[in-house]
Order: C-alpha cells, then sequence, then structure tokens
C-alpha cells in the first residue's frame, strides 16, 4: 500500500458482506511539501537523514518522547497548509475560528488557546490571541514598530487580519504612529486601522474583484466605497438617516490620507508597488481625491452631518449634584486617610498602594476638573521637576493678590502638563494630596520592578497607567452618591463652566478659565456654558411671556437677569413637593449678594471652594428665591393645639395613607367646616402639616 492510497475495509454484517472505503486523514510534510497517508512511516522511509528524523529513531518505540516529536514535525509541516486555510486543526471544531500556537505551531481554537499555551509552555500570556495571529504575518515588510506597539493592542479576529496584512493600511497606521508619538495614541492608530478594513471587507462583498485597499482606491471604484461606507454607518434608506454618522463623516479624510501615501509608495517604487505605472496610478488616485473632495458631501457628509445635529437636539445635559460631589469628596478623603495609615503603620500590600493611589487621582481630578487621559499620563518626572515657587518669582505682583491669594500661591502646587491639540495645561496639587503623593512614592519601588513605567500614576506591575475614567466610575458608585453616573470627567468640566457664570467676571477672567479648562475662549462660549434647554426655557421664556402680555415697555433697559416675574403661587407649589419641607417661617429676609460668594472663595483652603462651594452657591441661589416668596412678608411660628392636630388627621387620613398632598380646595373645605378652631391657620400651613405627617418629620 503505498503512501497515498486510501484502505478498503470489508465489513460482514447479518451473513452478508458490505465493501466500504475509509479515508485517513493526510498530513503535510515539511520536507517534500505533498500530502502524505501515513505521516510516521514517510519520515521513516523518505527523510530518515533529517536530524529531526534522526533525533526521533534514537528514542525508544512507543515511547512518550518518540511520539512527541513526531507530532511536532507533524505540526510544523501542518502549519505550511494552515496558515493559508485552516484545514488541519488539531481538534476538528465546526465554525469555529483556529490559530497557531507560536511554539509548536499546532491550530487549536481561537477560544481554548491559552489553555493549550499554558500546557505547552508552563506560563501565562496576557496577549495569546495576538502573538498567535501576529505569527501568520510575520513574513509581511511591515514597520516594526507598528508591529511592537499597535498589533499586540488589537483583537484577534477577521477585522483585524485584514488590516494587519494590507500593505497600505499598515503604511496609513506607521505614517499616523509618526505624527502622534504619545503612547496613549496606538489605541487611535489601531481603531482606523480597523475601520479602514471593516470599508475593505464590505467593497468585496460589493465587488468581488477588489483584492486591497490599493485597488479599491480607483475612481472606478468610488460609488462602491460609497455604498459600503451607508452600510458601515448603517444608514437607513426608509428613514433616510444613519444610525453612526460620525464614521461615515470622518472615513473620507482618512481615505483622503490612504490615497497620499499610496502615490508615495508609487513613486517610491516600495511593497507591492514595485511594477505599476506611476503616471496612470499617480493620475487615478488624484481623481479619487478630487471626487472625495467635491462629491462626499452630496453622498454621505451633509445628511450624516443633519443626523448627527438631530441627536444634540433634545439631548438633556446632565450635571452632578453639588451635595453628591461633597458625599463623593468626603468618601475620597476617608479612603485616603485610612489607606495612608496603613501604609504609615507597615501594611504595604498591593491592594492599600491601589486605593491610596486611585483616591489621589479622582481628588486631583475633582479639584481640577480635567480630562481623565490628560491627568493619567503625567510623568514622573514632570511632577517631581515642577517647582513650587512662583511667589518668590513674582514677588512685584503680591501687591496685586489678596492675604488669602498669596496663602493659595504658596499652599499649591503648579505642574503643567500636555493637553489637548498639544496646549499646555496646568494642574494643581494641594497640601494634602501632595503629603500622599510623597508617601506612594516612597514605597513605588516595592511594587514598581519594571523601571519602564515613568508615569506618576502608573498600574502596579505594568507599563501602563491606571484608567482614569474607571476609576472615577468605580469610586462615584462606592460613595454612596444618589446620581453617581452623573459624576463623570465630562460633565465635572461642564459643571465648572456652568457654574462660574453666576460669577461676574471679567473677560480677562473668563479667558483664564479657558485656557486652565485647555480650551479656546470661543469653545468656552460655545460648549461650555449655561445648557440650551435651561437657559431657553428659564431665560427666553421670560421674555416671550411679557410679549405675550403686552408688558415689554414695563422692563424697558433692563436685562433679562433683571426681569423678575410674579410666579410666587407656581414656587410655593414648587418648594412644598421638594423632600426638605419644614413648617417654620422666615423672621426677616436675608440679603444675599456676591460678597457672600467671594466670601466662600476667600477661604485659605482652596478645595472648599470646588464641591463644597458649588453646594454653598447653589444653597445661595435657593435663598435668594424664597426670599423673593417672602419679601416684605414676616410671619411668626404659631404652634398647633391638641385639638387642631386631631381634626387636620382625622379628615385627611386617607391623603396620610396614600401619601398625597391635600388641594387648596380640599384645605379651605376643612377650615369651613372648623373656622373657629382653625382660625389662624391658612390652607398652605395645613397641607404643611399633612406633608410633615406623612414624611415623618
Amino acid at each position: 500500500m503505498g503512501d497515498n492510497s486510501n484502505e478498503s475495509l470489508t465489513i460482514i454484517q447479518g451473513g452478508k458482506s458490505k465493501s466500504t472505503t475509509k479515508v485517513r486523514d493526510r498530513d503535510y510534510c515539511f520536507y517534500c511539501e505533498i500530502f502524505v497517508l501515513n505521516f510516521a512511516r514517510h519520515l521513516f522511509r523518505h527523510h530518515i537523514y533529517e536530524s529531526d528524523v534522526q533525533k526521533i529513531i534514537s528514542k525508544p518505540k512507543k515511547s512518550l518522547e518518540r511520539r512527541q516529536l513526531i507530532a511536532a514535525l507533524r505540526k510544523k509541516g501542518n502549519y505550511l497548509v494552515n496558515s493559508k486555510e485552516v484545514t488541519k486543526p488539531m481538534r476538528k471544531q465546526k465554525f469555529t475560528e483556529h490559530l497557531p500556537c507560536t511554539d509548536c505551531l499546532g491550530f487549536y481554537s481561537k477560544k481554548l488557546l491559552w489553555k493549550h499555551k499554558k500546557k505547552c509552555t508552563g506560563k501565562k500570556s496576557r496577549n495569546v490571541q495576538s502573538e498567535a495571529q501576529n505569527l501568520l504575518i510575520r513574513h509581511l515588510k511591515i514597520d516594526e514598530k507598528l508591529k511592537e506597539k499597535v498589533f499586540p493592542r488589537m483583537r484577534a479576529d477577521k477585522i483585524s487580519l485584514i488590516a494587519k496584512s494590507d500593505y497600505l493600511i499598515c503604511a496609513f497606521g506607521s505614517q499616523y504612529l509618526k505624527t502622534h508619538r504619545e503612547q496613549h495614541f496606538a489605541n487611535v492608530v489601531s481603531r482606523k486601522m480597523r475601520e479602514l478594513a471593516k470599508l475593505l471587507i464590505e467593497t468585496k462583498k460589493i465587488d468581488p474583484s477588489i483584492n486591497d485597499l490599493f485597488c479599491a482606491l480607483r475612481p472606478n471604484h468610488y460609488d462602491t466605497i460609497v455604498e459600503a461606507t451607508k452600510v458601515l454607518g448603517k444608514y437607513d434608506s426608509e428613514k433616510d438617516r444613519f444610525e453612526t454618522p460620525t464614521f461615515a463623516m470622518n472615513v473620507s479624510t482618512t481615505l483622503k490620507h490612504c490615497c497620499h501615501i499610496a502615490i508615495m509608495l508609487a513613486l517610491k517604487k516600495q511593497g507591492p508597488y514595485m511594477d505599476v505605472e506611476t503616471g496612470k496610478i499617480e493620475a487615478d488616485l488624484k481623481t479619487m481625491v478630487n471626487l472625495i473632495e467635491s462629491n462626499w458631501k452630496y453622498d454621505i457628509s451633509s445628511q450624516a452631518a443633519t443626523d448627527l445635529n438631530k441627536k444634540k437636539w433634545n439631548k438633556v445635559t446632565i450635571v452632578p449634584l453639588a451635595n453628591d460631589l461633597k458625599i463623593l469628596k468626603e468618601y475620597l478623603n476617608k479612603r485616603s486617610l485610612e489607606a495612608a495609615k496603613s501604609i504609615k503603620e507597615g501594611l504595604q500590600n498591593i491592594a492599600t498602594y491601589i486605593e491610596l493611589l486611585e483616591t489621589v487621582y479622582c481628588r486631583v481630578l475633582l479639584l481640577n476638573r480635567r480630562r481623565p487621559g490628560e491627568l493619567q499620563r503625567i510623568t514622573l518626572y514632570d511632577y517631581l521637576e515642577s517647582e513650587n515657587n512662583a511667589s518668590d518669582k513674582y514677588e512685584e505682583f503680591d501687591r496685586a493678590l489678596t492675604v488669602s491669594e498669596r496663602i493659595l500661591v504658596k499652599k499649591f502646587k503648579r505642574v503643567v502638563i500636555r493637553g489637548k491639540r498639544g496646549r499646555g495645561v496646568p494642574v494643581l496639587f494641594s497640601q494634602e494630596v501632595q503629603d500622599d503623593i510623597k508617601l506612594l512614592l516612597s514605597v513605588r519601588n516595592i511594587f514598581f520592578t519594571a523601571t519602564s513605567n515613568l508615569f506618576l500614576f502608573g498600574n502596579p506591575g505594568y507599563e501602563n497607567t491606571i484608567y482614569g475614567y474607571k476609576v472615577l466610575e468605580k469610586h462615584a458608585r462606592l460613595s454612596g452618591a444618589k446620581n453617581p453616573k452623573a459624576i463623570s470627567a465630562t460633565k465635572l468640566r461642564k459643571h465648572l463652566a456652568t457654574l462660574s457664570q453666576i460669577f461676574s467676571m471679567s473677560e480677562n477672567d473668563k479667558e483664564q478659565l479657558a485656557t486652565f479648562m485647555g480650551h479656546t475662549n470661543e469653545v468656552h462660549k460655545k460648549s461650555y456654558r449655561l445648557p440650551d434647554d435651561v437657559y431657553q426655557t428659564a431665560k427666553i421664556s421670560k421674555l416671550l411671556i411679557l410679549m405675550e402680555d403686552g408688558k415689554g415697555d414695563a422692563f424697558k433697559g433692563k436685562s433679562l437677569d433683571e426681569i423678575d416675574l410674579d410666579m410666587n403661587e407656581e414656587l410655593e407649589e414648587e418648594f412644598l413637593n421638594n423632600d426638605k419641607i419644614l413648617d417654620y417661617d422666615f423672621e426677616s429676609t436675608v440679603n444675599v449678594n456676591s460678597d457672600c460668594v467671594q466670601q466662600i472663595y476667600n477661604q485659605n483652603d482652596l478645595s472648599q471652594a470646588g464641591p463644597s462651594g458649588f453646594q454653598k452657591i447653589e444653597q445661595i441661589s435657593q435663598l435668594n428665591v424664597k426670599n423673593k416668596i417672602n419679601k416684605g412678608k414676616k410671619r411668626t411660628l404659631v404652634p398647633w393645639t391638641v385639638e387642631q392636630k386631631n381634626v387636620v388627621t382625622k379628615f385627611f387620613k386617607l391623603h396620610i395613607k396614600n401619601h398625597q398632598p391635600p388641594k387648596r380646595h380640599e384645605c379651605e373645605k376643612l377650615k369651613e367646616k372648623h373656622g373657629d378652631l382653625l382660625h389662624n391657620k391658612d390652607w398652605l400651613k395645613i397641607k404643611v402639616f399633612v406633608q410633615n405627617i406623612y414624611s415623618k418629620k
């Protein structure tokens, strides 16, 4: 029987003979590059002089070592076939993706590869699937920096394999990485390469003649790319809108960059473009760029931009509650004290270190309202080298500062870091935070074996940083805040800029605030102002009501803020429906003005002017509203008699049982029935009394 023949078997069933043919699996020989039937026998017959075969022969027959050596050589041969199309996995499983082991070259199920890797090498590996996929494209000439920084971060699926295998997509990723050299941009490069790969996959489905992105970037394939973009943008032809308009808008810029890169590669005769007609390719690609610039806005961008704006129109702006910020701050201070105390007492485990590290990060973010990525990437060098002697440098400006401001300059450490678009943005560290960071640095060498982690908020045991937005989300949830989802870095930044409008700030002050937050003054006015839904409802509605009532002339020369409508009854109802209702009256009106606001911020500790400061500001605003209600009305507290309480409780027993406040006409009906008894109680006091009963106040 030869190597390439099948085995014939005769099976006797019930006295009748049945001839069948059993087809055995064949393996690919690494040496002669053909499929063979009996792999071990083929080796001993035809490749006995090979060093690996000699090593197999030296082992005893039927021994474990001999079988393992034959299996290793079998995997090595089958890898040549499986690297093109997986036909010989170690275990056949339907509808399962297979990837090779980087050590033994055997193909295993993608999901179970980690288990084999651990058994094969005896070690755990973090990026098993990425390493296996990178092995399949090791023969491609790709930028080594791209392989080292970006490829390990990419999810090991079909999309990533297409992105890694396409020369033009890799050239785009390499150029983008050279332009944006910061470490965290590796994730952005990965995302953009996957977007191009998705687009290429869709264009291949529409037109199978397209082989790669270089082939797709031809004028005759422009309509195909537009159609593929609509598929990826989830365009609904019936509703005439994009479900994901951002991708549809941004991919055109990426495609134009790819066209320019392809022209450069064609002119240089690099990679697979050595034999192309340079003049024709250059003309086609420039035509493609012109098509995108002139027609993309009509085919894609205009509709996508409209859909994107529509989503923002009725989006509710949520800012964190001042009380929640106070709860979070108290929680962070408490956890920081506990962690710092444990470290000082010698309990130097990694959990305690991370606890203090995360709480310090959240406290700095809460004070400065920085973007999480900017803050988490502060280097240890930048923090240590920043000097805190601003007052010594600018002694001539001392007279321009108040006493409390001079104290703050000395107390806070200022570190300038890289912000958005390369802008320098400052970060302030309070004295308490500086002490905690000093404690962290004193034990840093215990938890950081890798000297390559140069970040102040580095992740112990790894070379990256902590994930700022996840850390803030985690501690906001654990703090016990009523609405932890409202406490995010973006909402905190909007909270700061929005509440800053209640101050009488000069243009210079606004410019300094915008610079501190890391954006221009125009962006501050456009995006970080009082939300449109609040402004238009609260401010513009006053103007519309005056026009409707024909009272516009009465407020001639006044600003919208100075116009005060008579809304007493509605405001009383609003405060009565509030959770915090007490049966007391103001003895006199309280005058609150900008001096009170200034007093809050003239504290020695600037941290008091953070969340708690804003809480006081909101409380002051509420007092102002109440004062307008009670202006000119001096009321005194009149005690309730036992008989009055019994009558009201009995009359409104169903309201108390159902936790339902009585209406005005119901209270007046009770007063008519017991006029003499309730002569000193108006309907509003009766309503408040009933609410306080079922509220248990």
